[in-house]
């Protein structure tokens, strides 16, 4: 019984020291700009074929489909 405690014991203070640590969050700069993975505009993904106005009549699709007025089958 002693050694289940013990066993316990230290089970919880590992656990305890585990969760202390803190990775560095920090952007990583060189020469004073951004040196991490560049990003890209939406619409150049593979879903748009690098089109602008898809992307755009997509995203006015989605927020018309967020109005409880217009939803299918609503009030």
């Amino acid at each position: 019984m002693k050694r289940l405690s013990c066993l316990i014991a230290v089970v919880l203070v590992a656990g305890i020291q585990s969760g202390c640590g803190e990775m560095p969050q920090d952007a990583p700069y060189q020469g004073g700009h951004y040196a991490g993975k560049p990003d890209t505009p939406n619409w150049q993904g593979e879903a748009f074929d690098g089109k602008r106005e898809n992307w755009e009549r997509e995203i006015k699709r989605r927020n018309k489909l967020q109005s409880e007025y217009t939803r299918p089958g609503g009030a």
